[in-house]
């Protein structure tokens, strides 16, 4: 039975961690609303974005503030680089952009391996010391990384609803072939939407970071984690995923706490294999 201390420990660590994972998979999200495409890839740019900050620190020394800002746009342009070369021209082929998203997955996590080395990385904290909430002690970092991640996610929304190139963004997710009807050049919106996409990855990346810690055996997990948020909330719903983020927090704050972390990606497959047959289209999808 679960003491109401235990209870605080998942509402505050589970909500850092939702805020973390709703910036990677808000990018997910866009990428499939707008080209159909499951970039398998993004779990990779998750991890890049510390790897890069980290990068940063060593040999431009920089503090960790400017990494931080330095690990998430080098991911985005990588994104934006990569997108150009191996996705474009094949993205009307949505198997074959599924396998080419794959495989750039596989080649990034290969270079960190090489680059880096098979062990974890830790990451200096934007901010440190802790703070006691209901007895229970939490972390000046975790604090500041949910207060990050939500407030990105503010600007996103603000972005897709209140500029051209965000309501481009929506109208191309709806219906691309009526978007290019009008003018609007499809080809051109994803390449925003996937360095957007790559940025939020990469900024939840170096903030996860500083909190856990980067390991290249993290890409698959977080490709797991980030299936589970979206068919949760439903293909191609910012919302559901955004609010399913966080309930996976939770879940899995609970699951790490009493199991154990080697629990999680079981629980996550799991949490998979039930929505989809219990709803497919998930909690804020629509059936297609």
């Amino acid at each position: 039975m679960a003491s109401i201390t235990d209870l605080i420990i998942i509402l505050l660590y589970g909500t850092t961690l939702g805020g973390i994972l709703a910036l990677m998979t808000c990018g997910f999200t866009l990428i499939f609303g707008v080209s159909r495409i499951l970039n398998f890839a993004h779990g990779a740019f998750f991890m890049l974005g510390a790897y890069f900050g980290l990068t940063a620190m060593s040999y431009l020394g920089l503090g960790t503030g400017p990494s931080v800002i330095v690990g998430m746009l080098a991911v985005g342009v990588l994104a934006l680089i990569l997108y150009y070369l191996t996705v474009s021209p094949v993205r009307h082929n949505e198997s074959m952009a599924i396998i080419v998203t794959l495989a750039l997955a596989l080649i990034i996590e290969n270079f960190i391996f090489l680059i880096f080395g098979e062990y974890g990385i830790t990451y200096p904290s934007l901010l440190t010391g802790t703070l006691d909430v209901f007895n229970v002690t939490i972390t000046y970092m975790r604090i500041i990384a949910l207060v990050i991640s939500l407030l990105s996610l503010i600007l996103l929304s603000v972005f897709i609803s209140k500029t051209r190139m965000g309501m481009e963004i929506v109208a191309a997710s709806q219906d691309p072939e009526a978007a290019e009807l009008i003018g609007i050049d499809t080809n051109k919106v994803l390449a925003l939407t996937m360095f957007i996409s790559a940025v939020l990855a990469g900024l939840g990346g170096v903030l996860y970071a500083q909190i856990y810690s980067a390991n290249p055996l993290f890409i698959l997990k977080t490709l797991i984690y980030a299936f589970a948020i979206v068919i949760l909330g439903g293909l191609g719903s910012v919302k559901g995923s955004i609010i399913s983020s966080f309930i996976i927090g939770y879940i899995l704050t609970a699951t790490i706490m009493f199991y154990g972390a080697r629990w999680s990606e079981f629980v996550s497959l799991l949490i998979i294999i039930a929505i989809l047959i219990v709803r497919p289209y998930g909690l804020f999808g629509v059936k297609e």
